[in-house]
């Protein structure tokens, strides 16, 4: 039971965790596009896609967790992958 209590902590955290990579990106392309407020400077519209699926594919991912579909050590190396990713398309975007 030990084992479940950690499952259930580590899968509420990367929920958050990707929230955050959904919401951010689509409030960066909102107010891109539909406000005037001037940014020095912007991420491609192609990057903020990117990062918003990889949240949705994140919070999937920790969906089929708790529901135990997946074991722990695919969804760690699986989650690690798509933060790493999201984290340099911010620092090296993809065109």
């Amino acid at each position: 039971m030990k084992n479940c209590k950690i499952t259930k902590v580590l899968v509420f955290i990367t929920i958050c965790v990707n929230t955050l990579l959904l919401l951010i990106p689509l409030y960066l392309y909102y107010c891109y596009n539909f406000t005037d407020k001037l940014f020095l400077f912007m991420y491609p519209n192609l990057v903020l896609l990117i990062n918003a699926l990889f949240g949705i594919v994140g919070m999937s991912i920790s969906i089929m967790l708790y529901r135990e579909i997946i074991s722990t050590k695919l969804f760690l190396i699986v989650t690690l992958i798509l933060w790493l990713v999201s984290l340099s398309n911010y620092f090296f975007p993809i065109y």
